[in-house]
């Protein structure tokens, strides 16, 4: 009898710890991103309602003046070395004295694709683009 009651408990406990398990840690994933696409010049209210669901706004951007859903990406201003890091791209936000150099970037903030900037291609700083 002077046994059975360790015996018991120990048999108790290591039955608690089978029937709760450790939880594991929540990962908190990045917001999902859906480009919003304008299919003319002037955004239908359709695709309006659409960008303002995902968190975009509707604006004129690029030579043409076209209207885009421009959306902030969940990822932007991490620090990045390569595209793969990034939803978008990685770019680097200085003057022309780095093209060729190891540099680290930041994922871009928007999806808006207009404007001059370089680009972090495997830790590489890419020459300045312009898209107009």
């Amino acid at each position: 009898m002077k046994f059975l009651l360790p015996a018991i408990t120990a048999l108790a406990l290591s039955g608690c710890a089978v029937l709760h398990p450790k939880a594991e840690p929540v990962v908190d994933a990045p917001p999902a991103y859906t480009r919003i696409d304008i299919a003319s010049e002037i955004a239908t209210p359709a695709e309006r309602e659409a960008c303002t669901a995902a968190g975009g706004n509707i604006m004129r951007a690029g030579l043409m003046g076209r209207e885009h859903c421009i959306q902030t990406y969940p990822d932007a201003g991490k620090a990045c070395s390569d595209e793969a890091d990034c939803i978008g791209t990685c770019r680097y936000e200085a003057d022309g004295s780095a093209i060729g150099k190891r540099a680290e970037g930041t994922c871009q903030v928007t999806d808006d694709v207009f404007g001059c900037y370089a680009t972090v291609d495997k830790g590489v700083v890419s020459p300045v683009l312009c898209v107009d």
